[in-house]
């Protein structure tokens, strides 16, 4: 797991339905927080003891607090849940570094579409964007668009025409995805059908799949039927061989053969064990690699081996 540091809940306040703002200072006598660019998010240790991940959803040049909306999870085993109600201003909470898993990159437009609390990291890429002076437009999906966290401040803001907010993508896409555009990146983020459904939609339409970008807010159901099977993971810097048994994971296995890993969210969503593949054919069951990135690469917390033999740079 990554380390954490304490910081201090200095405001906790209602947003939209189901929703809390939180924002995090560092405490007293600390340095400023850690830098972040438009797309990190952190680990949070939350009152239940659970630890999840969330988005940074303020300015990326404030040094002095990170801004976070947490929903609170109908079927939530407990860590939504006890930030929702218990985290009050004045409370110490643990976290971790910003990564990122969904950088903003280089474009001349950008189409930012969220649906439910996968607006979070887009408003930190909105304001981002705002300060550079870039084109872009925001498409907002929400269940309940009266009810949804961050209305009140998209519409009634100074560049309100850029932002779109829809119920259900039942009623239609954006029309911006009718229109591929070799300068334009689409950022989305949201509920696996949701996403699956809109990046469908944007490849059908002509467009790249690398322009479009994706962050998933949990992991999906594992389609894979066949049980997994034993394999081999050799250590490139040292040569050794680690036996990963059926049913166990590399990040397991390398743990227990003595093996430091570093480890943080384990449903492949956070990029924390992603190390170099060096040989073998991968079976990838993480949700933040992109395909040209696999080639290379794996989530050793979740991923596994379709070949006898996996060779990593450890």
């Amino acid at each position: 797991m990554s380390p954490l540091f304490p910081v201090l809940v200095q405001e906790a306040t209602p947003e939209g339905r189901d929703c809390v703002r939180l924002r995090l200072t560092a405490l007293e006598g600390q340095d400023a927080l850690p830098a972040f660019e438009p797309g990190a998010h952190i680990d949070v240790m939350t009152p239940s003891g659970l630890i999840r991940q969330y988005s940074l959803c303020g300015s990326a040049d404030d040094r002095e607090a990170y801004e976070l909306c947490v929903k609170r999870e109908n079927n939530s085993r407990g860590g939504s849940e006890s930030l929702c109600s218990k985290a009050q201003p004045g409370m110490e909470l643990q976290i971790s570094h910003p990564r990122n898993a969904f950088p903003l990159p280089a474009a001349q437009r950008y189409i930012l579409i969220g649906g439910g609390i996968g607006i979070t990291p887009l408003l930190s890429m909105m304001g981002r964007l705002k300060q550079g002076g870039a084109d872009w437009e925001l498409h907002y999906y929400a269940r309940e668009p009266e009810h949804a966290p961050f209305r009140e401040a998209l519409l009634n803001g100074p560049e309100s025409d850029r932002v779109h907010l829809h119920q259900s993508i039942r009623n239609g896409y954006p029309e911006a995805l009718s229109t591929p555009s070799p300068d334009t990146v689409i950022m989305l983020c949201g509920p696996t059908g949701f996403m699956d459904a809109v990046f469908a939609q944007a490849v059908a339409n002509g467009w790249q799949t690398d322009q479009v970008r994706t962050e998933h807010f949990r992991p999906t159901e594992s389609s894979h039927d066949e049980e997994d099977r034993p394999f081999d993971v050799v250590l490139a810097r040292s040569g050794q061989t680690i036996a990963v048994p059926a049913g166990q994971s590399i990040a397991s296995a390398l743990l227990a053969a003595g093996i430091d890993v570093s480890l943080s969210c384990e449903q492949g969503m956070c990029g924390a064990c992603v190390v170099p593949l060096l040989a073998g054919e991968a079976d990838h069951r993480d949700m933040i690699l992109t395909e040209e990135e696999q080639g290379c690469n794996i989530a050793l917390c979740c991923s596994r081996a379709r070949s006898p033999v996996l060779t990593v740079e450890l």
